[in-house]
């Protein structure tokens, strides 16, 4: 509903006993009698779910690895065992969503692949070991919904479907249809039970022929951080109706700052003022050499995050409502084996940060135990 619209009617609904009033007086000597007025409260808002002591600490698990049941039953005894108590599962990632939601334009475009058969039965083992979850949307970055609807997505100059290097569609942020869809797929993961919504890939393409990229629908002079902050802030209002946490992930480089929005759309701090917690994906094997003067970042994995989230965590602060709670690297890649060591190098960073929330990624969804602390080694503390 428009926002002026809907400001104008509840004016006009505040005023209407008054026109009444005056009206009455001007048809009768006597005086009107006055009802008692009746205070009327507006609902309060849903509370998020308490947060563990200490903070979350995560893995990310894909649609395929929580549908395989013994996948996921090893996942939480991982967690059981261990410092970790959150666990981030995806709802939608490149337009596949993980389960058979109700959301008619999914079941339209046929989106769901049903990777969870039952999405509640597993949101419940989660909270009966005492596992924080976690709904993932990958929002912009959807072929599935780009193909099926591309008045939807962004386009080539010639109006027809615009694809990435890697062949992804792209919805385009100008149009709310996009926007609802994915809040939608989001409160759907809410009513089975999730406490927290994550987006991710909530920015315009950052790889592809981009001078080719046209999105109907845009304001002149519209900038695109003004959109997803605008996306952002709407998508708050809901999920603060819906009583749940809020997240988003970034690029890692964001959070460098005086580097303006990268194209993309995101900065530091317009989507930190939007969200409970910024996520920022500070890879070490993300960054190029040299970056922070450091030869090999992806070599260096505790001076990386040292660096990073050092930067991030100076945007973060500056922002009263918003925590950070970043990404960390998981998974090996260009050459660089990533084993227990360089993952305790990078929370060994953290630590000294003192960042006590983290999340960490590998998309094969495979964990090194000896990376993380012994669930028995806290308790003892």
């Amino acid at each position: 509903m428009n926002p002026h619209f809907t400001t104008q009617y509840r004016i006009a609904l505040l005023l209407l006993p008054c026109f009444a009033l005056t009206w009455g007086c001007r048809r009768s000597s006597t005086p009107p009698v006055t009802p008692p007025a009746t205070a009327t409260h507006a609902p309060k808002p849903l509370q998020p779910a308490p947060l563990p002591a200490g903070g979350l600490r995560g893995i990310y698990v894909s649609g395929w690895i929580a549908g395989e049941s013994k996948r996921f039953e090893e996942l939480v005894s991982l967690i059981d065992r261990t410092e970790l108590n959150a666990m981030v599962i995806d709802i939608k990632d490149d337009g596949l969503v993980s389960y058979d939601v109700d959301v008619p334009l999914a079941h339209e475009v046929k989106a769901s692949r049903k990777m969870i058969r039952h999405i509640e039965e597993r949101v419940a083992t989660l909270k009966a070991h005492g596992i924080f979850p976690i709904a993932r949307v990958a929002c912009f970055r959807d072929t599935v919904l780009a193909k099926a609807h591309p008045e939807f997505a962004v386009q080539n100059g010639s109006g027809t479907l615009w694809l990435d290097e890697s062949g992804h569609g792209w919805l385009n942020p100008y149009k709310r249809e996009t926007w609802d869809y994915n809040i939608d797929l989001a409160l759907d993961a809410v009513k089975q039970g999730f406490q927290e919504v994550q987006f991710d890939y909530v920015r315009f393409p950052s790889e592809g022929n981009l001078n080719a990229l046209h999105y109907p629908g845009k304001p002149e002079k519209s900038l695109r951080r003004e959109q997803i902050s605008a996306f952002l802030q709407y998508a708050k209002e809901r999920f603060r109706k819906a009583g749940v946490w809020f997240s988003a992930d970034v690029f890692g480089l964001t959070t460098r700052g005086g580097k303006g929005d990268m194209g993309i759309g995101q900065t530091a701090t317009n989507v930190a003022e939007k969200v409970d917690y910024l996520c920022p994906m500070v890879y070490p094997s993300h960054y190029n050499k040299g970056e922070y003067k450091i030869a090999d970042p992806n070599r260096a994995p505790y001076q990386t995050i040292l660096k990073s989230v050092g930067d991030a965590k100076k945007q973060v602060t500056a922002v009263k409502t918003c925590r950070l709670r970043p990404w960390i690297q998981g998974f090996s890649l260009r050459g660089v084996p990533y084993g227990v060591a360089e993952i305790k190098a990078q929370k060994k960073a953290l630590q000294e940060l003192g960042v006590t929330e983290w999340l960490i990624w590998d998309s094969r969804c495979k964990y090194l135990e000896g990376a993380f602390e012994k669930r028995a080694t806290l308790k003892g503390r």
